[in-house]
């Protein structure tokens, strides 16, 4: 929620969890979603949300590094397996870096991470997101990075 805290203070709107928000007629609607196992966390709620002729910025906040192409390839197809194929080309994505606090997660958390952290050690090829979970397992990674908001920020611009 901070880099979407952050890019509504620039942009001067508000940021609101998509539950909640109320998007009425708006031309563009800006999802932050952290990436869970292939998802996006609350992408499906977000493509119901879009007005008809609306464009969605889905930004994606994980851990891998999403300046190397087989990682921005592996987003993108997670993400538009959640688009409809009629929205895409109303879909413009983002990728940005994160953060993660192992001792900060709840014991339901920890659960999930230390099932997957076994289930990706058992693979015979990990990737380079599987490889960043296996390295930073228990412990604090801060990847977060404001100036990755300038993109979004300028394409944003060009919809108020």
């Amino acid at each position: 929620m901070e880099y979407a805290e952050h890019l509504a203070f620039r942009l001067g709107l508000p940021a609101e969890d998509i539950i909640r928000a109320e998007v009425g007629d708006a031309s563009l609607l800006i999802h932050f979603g952290g990436l869970y196992a292939g998802t996006m966390a609350g992408l499906c709620k977000a493509v119901r949300k879009l007005p008809p002729e609306a464009l969605l910025a889905a930004v994606s906040v994980g851990l891998a590094d999403p300046s190397k192409p087989e990682n921005a390839a592996k987003i993108d197809a997670d993400i538009l397996r959640a688009v409809p194929e009629e929205m895409q080309n109303r879909l413009r994505i983002f990728r940005l870096r994160g953060r993660m606090d192992y001792p900060g997660l709840s014991t339901k958390h920890r659960a999930m991470m230390w099932m997957l952290c076994r289930w990706i050690g058992r693979k015979t090829e990990k990737s380079d997101e599987d490889q960043a979970i296996l390295d930073t397992y228990g412990s604090v990674i801060d990847l977060m990075d404001f100036s990755s908001l300038d993109p979004i920020a300028a394409f944003a611009a060009t919809y108020r």
